[in-house]
C-alpha cells in the first residue's frame, strides 16, 4: 500500500448531479445505482496507475471492483460519496480463504472501529469514528505496514508500545488480506530481482572510478531498473522501496532514495 492523492480524482461530466439523484431516491434504491460507482472505476484507476489501492498489484484475471471504505450496507449516506470509493481487486475487497495457508481473508462488509460505540449513524457523524482499517487516502497510514524479506507484511509497531498502531496493522493485513500467498510469493521474487540487481551494481560502483563507459552504462542502467521498480505505476513500489532501504549502507543507495522521495 502507498499514499494516493485523492485530490487527482477527476469524476465524469455530470455525475455528481447523477449521484444526488440517487442519494435523493433513498437507502432502498443503493443497490439499483450500482453503475454510478462503476462509472468512476476508470477514474479511480488513474489514480492508482491501475493497481488496487490496497495490495498494489494489477490483477488482471480479477473483477476489479469498486470497493466502498465505509461499507454501503452500513454507511448507505455514503454510498455515492467519490471519496469513499476505492478500486481494488477481488483478493483484497471480496471474503475468500487461501488455500495454501487456510487463512480467510478480503474485506466484505467489516468496517471495524477502535471504539465501536462511536459508529456514525449520519455523515455528519463519521468524523467522530477511529477507523481500524488503514486508508491509502491518509499520508501517515500505510506506513504502519512493513515487511519481511521474504515478502510478508508485518506491523511497523509492537503491540507493547504502540496499541492501536500494532492493531490497525494487524487487522488491515488480515481484511485486506495482504499475506495471501500468491501476493507474498510475487514479493518474494521481486525481492530477488532486487537483490540480484543491487549485489552486481555493488560490484560495479567502485569499478566507476575508472572511466570506463562501459561499466559506467552498466551501473547507471542497473539504477535506472531499481528506480523504475519504485515509481507509482510499478507494481509492488512500496515493497521494492522497503527492499531497497534495506542496502542504505551500500554508498550508492541513498542518492536513490532521496531521489525517488
Amino acid at each position: 500500500m502507498r499514499v494516493l492523492n485523492k485530490d487527482l480524482l477527476e469524476l465524469p461530466e455530470g455525475w455528481e448531479e447523477r449521484a444526488q439523484a440517487a442519494r435523493d431516491a433513498g437507502p432502498s434504491e443503493v443497490n439499483n445505482n450500482a453503475s454510478l460507482w462503476q462509472e468512476c472505476k476508470p477514474c479511480l484507476k488513474k489514480i492508482s496507475y491501475d493497481k488496487c489501492f490496497y495490495c498494489e498489484v494489477k490483477q488482471i484475471r480479477s473483477d476489479n471492483a469498486v470497493d466502498h471504505f465505509r461499507p454501503k450496507k452500513h454507511y448507505p449516506w455514503s454510498a455515492f460519496d467519490p471519496l469513499n470509493f476505492r478500486f481494488a481487486c477481488t483478493y483484497c475487497n471480496s471474503r475468500r480463504k487461501d488455500i495454501e495457508n487456510g487463512r480467510t481473508g478480503g474485506k466484505g462488509d467489516y468496517f471495524p472501529l477502535l471504539i465501536e460505540d462511536n459508529r456514525a449513524t449520519c455523515c455528519e457523524e463519521e468524523c467522530n469514528e477511529a477507523p481500524v482499517l488503514l486508508d491509502p487516502y491518509r499520508s501517515d497510514e500505510p506506513s504502519l505496514i512493513d515487511f519481511t524479506d521474504d515478502g510478508r507484511p508485518i506491523p511497523t509497531f509492537t503491540s507493547e508500545q504502540h496499541a492501536n498502531r500494532h492493531r490497525r496493522a494487524v487487522e488491515s493485513i488480515r481484511l485486506y488480506h495482504l499475506d495471501h500467498q500468491d501476493l507474498v510469493d510475487k514479493r518474494l521474487i521481486l525481492a530477488a530481482e532486487i537483490t540480484t540487481i543491487v549485489e552486481t551494481t555493488n560490484r560495479l560502483f567502485p569499478k566507476t572510478e575508472a572511466g570506463d563507459p562501459d561499466v559506467d552504462s552498466a551501473f547507471k542502467e542497473n539504477v535506472r531498473l531499481l528506480g523504475k521498480m519504485m515509481l507509482p505505476n510499478a507494481e509492488l513500489s512500496s515493497f521494492a522501496r522497503r527492499m531497497l532501504d534495506g542496502y542504505r549502507h551500500y554508498v550508492w543507495v541513498p542518492g536513490i532514495l532521496r531521489t525517488l522521495s
